[in-house]
């Protein structure tokens, strides 16, 4: 018996070592066979549910509480590719387990009645012979076979299978509890578990594009603290009370975010409106930096509901929508942390008053839905999930839509809760120091970038009389002109340094 245990266990070691030995022969292919069964046992088991808390930590950082749950993913990861072939070996092992009870009945039972078997045969003897032959090498076969996936199995459970997904299984399971049910159920349900069980090269790009967008979104609010030299310093070609105007409303909107948001409050955007060049996208972005968050800029030209929303991703021009990319719009990947508290500006709204196009009327009563402090939030196709928007929004535009929207119901119901802020332009002392200070600067600069006969260029007195004059007769009151100018006298004096 202990020889026959011996031979056996032999077998066994000689067949795992045959499996570790063909992993060995080409460590860069992937057994298909094994990570399909995984994908299955996992979307089987549900193997997010693993990953699942009550909801965001509130006496944790964001960044500690995502590094922790990144480390759950990887454990749960690493602990579910081998709990797989585990379980599978404990059902093949109960399996023959039973076969070999029942051989070892029937031996039993034999041998309690081998005299009598013995009797029956001694008339035949060659008989008798070859029966026990069969018998050995039948048993051998039952003894044997069994060993041979059994030992498959245990090799995965020591090296499990690579899947292609599994970055995308850890980043998502770091960040799973910051999301919404909704969205939880649409990227589980219907990205990864239906992926898993159906699986192609398509359900992976569409889980991986989907995914990019999903993990970028703002997650939480952060502190922001208010630079007001910084925005002075900034500012300080505009009018002042422009700048005494930006001030007290980013004071107001700090204040506004530190406040319990239970309250029932209104809470509209503010308008700025001005000709182009006068500096409105610009001081949005001075004050998004001085308050320490991003300037997420939506332009609504030749835009249409989908443009904006983004459409479904079964669409063959599936697009996540101008608003979502705009929020994520400073990520680098999904590993970003993004936060909410941003600044967003919605530009060319005045756009919407002056077209008598039928999507423009549709794009502006969709935008009174969404300006509306008690509704902040729509519904993304592309992602199947409500987006909220920040509390502060900038609209922006060139004309005056209250003026606009006179004797049109449908337009002051909108525009008479919108303060404006007009931007007024700049006083030739302005834009001389503008000149001086940013656009000749930055001029000189991107020249000398090109290197060889420009690595020394600079703009001579000459070109700074020639725009002085140009200042002295500008009727534009914002600053296009002043550009467009600066870049044709750069022109004319990189011509005579030659290229």
């Amino acid at each position: 018996m202990k020889y026959c245990i011996a031979i056996t266990l032999s077998v066994w070691l000689l067949l795992l070592s045959t499996q570790a030995i063909q992993a060995d022969e080409d460590d860069t292919t992937v057994d298909e066979g094994q990570s399909h069964y995984l994908r299955q046992y996992m979307a089987t088991h549900r193997f997010f549910d693993r990953l699942t808390q009550n909801g965001p930590d509130s006496q944790r950082f964001i960044e500690e509480q995502i590094k922790v749950d990144r480390q759950v993913a990887k454990q749960q990861l690493s602990w579910v590719t081998r709990e797989h072939p585990l379980h599978n070996s404990l059902v093949f092992t109960a399996f023959y387990a039973g076969i070999y009870a029942g051989l070892f009945t029937i031996g039993g039972v034999a041998f309690n009645y081998r005299y009598a078997i013995r009797d029956f045969f001694t008339g035949y003897p060659d008989f008798a012979d070859v029966l026990v032959h069969a018998g050995i090498n039948i048993w051998s076969l039952f003894a044997l076979y069994p060993f041979i996936p059994l030992s498959k199995l245990f090799y995965y459970a020591a090296f499990p299978p690579y899947l292609a997904e599994e970055n995308l299984i850890i980043t998502y399971g770091s960040k799973k509890n910051l999301l919404n049910k909704s969205t939880q159920h649409y990227i589980e349900d219907e990205l990864f578990y239906s992926a898993w069980r159906n699986p192609s090269s398509d359900a992976l790009a569409r889980l991986h594009k989907i995914l990019d967008k999903v993990l970028r979104l703002p997650f939480y609010s952060k502190e922001l603290i208010y630079n007001e030299q910084a925005i002075d310093s900034e500012l300080q070609n505009y009018p002042a009370h422009v700048r005494k105007r930006l001030n007290r409303f980013a004071r107001s909107e700090l204040i506004y975010q530190q406040t319990d948001s239970s309250i029932n409050d209104s809470h509209y955007p503010v308008y700025f409106q001005g000709v182009s060049g006068t500096g409105k996208t610009h001081a949005a972005k001075r004050l998004a930096e001085a308050m320490g968050t991003n300037l997420a800029i939506v332009s609504l030209d030749s835009a249409t509901i989908d443009d904006i929303t983004g459409t479904s991703y079964d669409n063959a021009d599936a697009k996540a929508g101008r608003i979502i990319d705009a929020l994520i719009a400073r990520t680098n990947s999904s590993q970003d942390i993004n936060h909410d508290n941003q600044i967003l500006l919605i530009d060319d709204f005045d756009r919407l008053f002056l077209s008598e196009n039928p999507k423009a009327k549709e794009m502006l009563s969709f935008f009174q839905k969404l300006l509306d402090p008690e509704d902040r939030s729509f519904y993304s196709p592309y992602l199947k999930t409500t987006i909220k928007l920040p509390d502060t929004i900038i609209l922006a535009g060139n004309h005056d839509i209250h003026a606009l929207s006179q004797n049109k119901p449908v337009l002051e119901a909108i525009v008479s809760r919108l303060e404006k802020i007009e931007f007024t332009g700049f006083s030739p002392a302005a834009k001389r120091s503008i000149a001086q200070e940013i656009l000749i600067p930055n001029k000189e600069k991107r020249y000398r970038s090109a290197g060889k006969l420009f690595e020394n260029f600079a703009l001579p007195a000459l070109g700074y009389e020639m725009i002085d004059s140009f200042i002295e007769t500008d009727q534009d009151i914002g600053i296009r002109s002043l550009e467009k100018r600066v870049s044709e006298v750069f022109e004319y004096f990189a011509n005579g340094v030659g290229i």
